[in-house]
């Protein structure tokens, strides 16, 4: 990592120094997660991570007519338990499609703020 030419004690060793060791392993997992987060994109436009909404999706959530409570919750910047009581007090209109999935129409959103 360092580019100092050293000699090998062992077969086996590749770097001249523990530091230069430490280096190449962190680049590596560098290049690990943002091959993890490429392929993520690449797989699925919405794809969710511990289910919150991946930053990079945000362009892709702002033309979707259709939205989750944690997708409208990354749009708004505000917590997903806001978004439940916006609902309830019925603010925000929202069809609830089972007792575990609510979806909220994009122009119910835009109505919110009229």
């Amino acid at each position: 990592m360092c580019g100092q030419m050293f000699e090998a004690q062992k077969v086996t060793t590749k770097y001249c120094s523990h530091k230069c060791n430490a280096k190449h392993y962190k680049l590596k997992v560098r290049l690990a997660q943002k091959g993890n987060i490429e392929n993520i994109i690449k797989a699925s436009p919405l794809q969710k991570i511990r289910g919150s909404v991946n930053a990079l999706d945000a362009a892709l959530l702002r033309e979707q007519e259709f939205l989750t409570v944690n997708e409208v919750a990354y749009l708004l910047r505000c917590h997903a338990n806001t978004i439940y009581r916006l609902v309830s007090v019925g603010i925000l209109k929202a069809t609830r499609l089972s007792d575990r999935k609510i979806l909220i129409k994009r122009s119910n959103i835009d109505n919110m703020f009229i």
